[in-house]
């Protein structure tokens, strides 16, 4: 008995659940219209090759990878939804250019910037507090190896970490009143609601500038321009949207890249990453 190759199982576990078509199409066919969209990117080739992919986070399976990361590019793949005013709300980190496409195409759909990116921008900002001070005298031996224990979140350490951890806070206030201002974000995203969102980050802020580095300071220029984006998470509870999924799903691909076996196809990557889930 003659045993199937990988490709003619899968054609045929494709075929069994009614998406052997949309699969081999060539990326122009009608896609369907999730109530929430989440929309993101990741290398193929870093620096040189993107592509988009978009998730239905109700039901959380991948709708679509589309070739590209440009405004054109994902206009392109935003209009082959079926019902383009059906989308209410569209999670994303803070690009600019998937905000305007989705304000060209999605135009009832609310954006909402993904809380988990808005810390992460936040943390970088300590990052850099800390390399700042790593290249001092005074930190080049202390910070060396313990930048985790500002960058993690507090609950994550352990009791030995966190004791580390104030004692570096000790010798660092700058470092310490970057790590409290990082934290009492996360505390916001975690306790605000759609009536105290607005009024609880604009304190937020004011404490930013006033006390805060001068790395925090600058950061700050994100939440100015993404401010709408920023509270918009508030309106959705007590769902938390988020682009969770779809990070797991670009982790997933990562994966996939790094095993190889013919997925550096982009046309074969692109079944694999849609076929992900499939019984």
């Amino acid at each position: 008995m003659t045993a199937l190759k990988w490709h003619q199982v899968h054609a045929w576990r494709l075929s069994q659940h009614g998406l052997s078509l949309r699969l081999n199409s060539q990326e122009h066919a009608k896609l369907p219209t999730p109530r929430y969209l989440g929309i993101d990117e990741f290398a193929r080739r870093k620096g040189h090759r993107y592509d988009t992919i978009l998730c239905d986070l109700v039901g959380h399976h991948v709708l679509e990878v589309s070739a590209g990361r440009k405004q054109a590019d994902v206009t392109r793949v935003l209009e082959r939804l079926t019902d383009c005013e059906a989308v209410e709300a569209v999670s994303m980190d803070m690009s600019r250019t998937y905000r305007e496409a989705v304000q060209l195409c999605l135009p009832r759909a609310r954006i909402v910037a993904d809380h988990f990116h808005v810390i992460q921008h936040v943390g970088k900002a300590v990052k850099k507090v800390m390399s700042r001070w790593a290249k001092q005298a005074q930190g080049q031996h202390a910070l060396d190896g313990q930048f985790h224990l500002f960058l993690r979140n507090q609950q994550d350490l352990t009791a030995e970490e966190e004791q580390t951890r104030a004692t570096l806070a000790q010798a660092f206030p700058e470092i310490a009143v970057a790590w409290q201002l990082k934290e009492a974000l996360r505390t916001w995203y975690a306790t605000a609601t759609a009536a105290t969102a607005a009024s609880e980050l604009d304190a937020w802020v004011a404490t930013v500038k006033r006390d805060g580095p001068a790395e925090l300071r600058k950061a700050l220029s994100a939440f100015r321009d993404w401010r709408r984006e920023i509270l918009a998470f508030f309106d959705f509870l007590p769902m938390r949207l988020s682009n969770g999924f779809v990070e797991g799903k670009n982790n997933r691909t990562k994966a996939i890249m790094r095993q190889g076996y013919g997925y550096r196809n982009r046309h074969n990557l692109r079944l694999r990453i849609l076929m992900e889930g499939v019984a």
